[in-house]
Parts: structure tokens; C-alpha cells; sequence
């Protein structure tokens, strides 16, 4: 795991990190291409390690991860805001994660149909997931990212009752 400057804050129970990821509806994949940096958020699913994603078959993203497929993928739980006197002491509660691979196109059919259906199962619970047609899957690309390294904090420091003082 990547070293944190607050390592108070830090997360290092692989059962904590795995439920952030397996919560999370949104996350938000890194790219860089020609020293540009580029950030778009996606639903994505979390299975055995890896991080799954879909996406059109073009676009700045697939660009991106074509050229360069060394990524970073942010998730984040925002939580209430902790107003503090003097103002510079006020914070937010937020568990956020931070994890760096690589990126790479699921070709394989019965993989991608995994993926896809993985991802289904966490957005449509309720919905067929047996309804993933051809022209579906064709018409779909789907990423893997191989994390390499991960990172997870939370603030406050240690969970429990904080003072408001905006509600005083």
C-alpha cells in the first residue's frame, strides 16, 4: 500500500477497503495522455481484486487507456461537514480510497459477459441479468484495472460523536 502523510487516517483493514469498494456507486478513473491529465467519473464493480468498467468503443477515455494504460481510480464517502471555530479548523467526515494499475480491454467473451453482469447485479439488482444480448456485449467495451498499489483513509480520525459548532 502507498505510504500516507496522515497515517493516522489510514485504513488498513482489507475487509473496510473491500466494503468501500463494494458500496461505492461511483468512482473516478485517472488517465494521462501527452503530460495531459484527464478525470471522468464511472460505475464500475469490484470483483477479486480487480476494478471493472464499461465504456463506448471510442472516445478520450478508451484514447487514453490505449496509449497509456497506467491509471488511478478515486473513490470517495463524503459524509456531513464538522464546522469548527477558528474556521480553518472545520472539516469534513469521508472515507476515500486511491488505487493505481492498469488498465486493459476485456476481450474474452465469457469474461466481459462476467463483468457485465457483475456490474448489472450491483446497478439493476431487480433487472434479468441474463438479458445481455450480442449486440450488447458488441456494442460494449469493458476495462479491467489491475490494481498494483492501494491506499484508503477516513476522517475523523476515529469514528465517533463530533462537536457542530454550526448548530450552536
Amino acid at each position: 500500500m502507498g505510504k500516507l502523510r496522515r497515517q493516522d487516517k489510514e485504513i488498513t483493514d482489507k475487509a473496510e477497503i473491500e466494503e468501500i469498494l463494494a458500496l461505492a456507486k461511483v468512482g473516478r478513473l485517472g488517465t494521462c495522455l501527452d503530460s495531459i491529465p484527464y478525470i471522468i467519473p464511472v460505475n464500475f464493480v469490484y470483483d477479486g481484486g480487480k476494478i471493472f468498467f464499461h465504456s463506448a468503443h471510442e472516445g478520450r477515455k478508451v484514447t487514453n487507456i490505449i496509449a497509456n494504460p497506467n491509471v488511478c481510480f478515486e473513490i470517495d464517502e463524503a459524509g456531513d461537514v464538522i464546522a469548527r471555530e477558528p474556521i480553518c479548523r472545520s472539516s469534513t467526515t469521508y472515507r476515500s480510497i486511491i488505487a493505481f494499475g492498469q488498465a486493459r480491454q476485456v476481450s474474452e467473451t465469457n469474461a466481459k459477459l462476467y463483468a457485465l453482469r457483475k456490474m448489472a447485479e450491483k446497478y439493476a439488482p431487480n433487472l434479468s441479468h441474463d438479458a445481455i444480448t450480442e449486440a450488447t456485449m458488441k456494442a460494449t467495451t469493458v476495462f479491467e484495472i489491475e490494481i498494483k498499489d492501494i491506499s484508503a483513509k477516513r476522517s475523523p480520525v476515529r469514528p465517533g460523536p463530533v462537536t457542530d459548532v454550526s448548530r450552536k
